[in-house]
């Protein structure tokens, strides 16, 4: 079995949990990922925004969403002042599922539709090394089957 440390992503893309959310859409735009990391001051990964995050807030209700938080009149500030205040911690996915770099790659994608997340940090005793990503995943492992036959590791 292919582990998940040889096709996950050493460069991780992370901000703070007091980052602000212009700083996250930067970073997404900046490195081309669908989904960043949020690190601790201890380097424990807490949460993660993304894409999915941000479209969400714009149909959610305005009583129950930071997004409706955000539209709501606060005295005549607009919604790019509002947002200015928000924080990555304000709006990131709870839910983190770190993996461990000796997971099969197929239990991972597993993992993935299980625990219904896009992205998952690889921790190697404590330590964060790496971040693999669901999309990343299936163009390895399930799009070589549309083409002939399984992906060559």
């Amino acid at each position: 079995m292919l582990p998940i440390s040889e096709l996950m992503r050493h460069e991780i893309v992370a901000v703070a949990p007091d980052a602000q959310i212009r700083r996250v859409v930067e970073v997404m735009v900046d490195t081309g990922v669908e989904e960043v990391l949020v690190v601790d001051e201890r380097g424990r990964v807490v949460g993660s925004v993304g894409d999915d995050q941000l479209v969400a807030g714009l149909h959610a209700s305005r009583s129950r969403s930071w997004w409706g938080r955000l539209r709501a009149d606060d005295g005549g500030s607009g919604p790019e002042q509002r947002l200015s205040n928000l924080a990555a911690a304000d709006v990131m996915l709870r839910r983190v599922f770190p993996l461990d770099p000796a997971t099969p790659a197929t239990a991972a994608l597993g993992l993935f539709d299980e625990y219904g997340v896009r992205v998952m940090p690889v921790v190697d005793h404590g330590v964060l090394v790496g971040v693999v990503f669901r999309g990343d995943l299936i163009r390895r492992l399930l799009l070589p089957y549309a083409f002939g036959g399984p992906a060559r590791t």
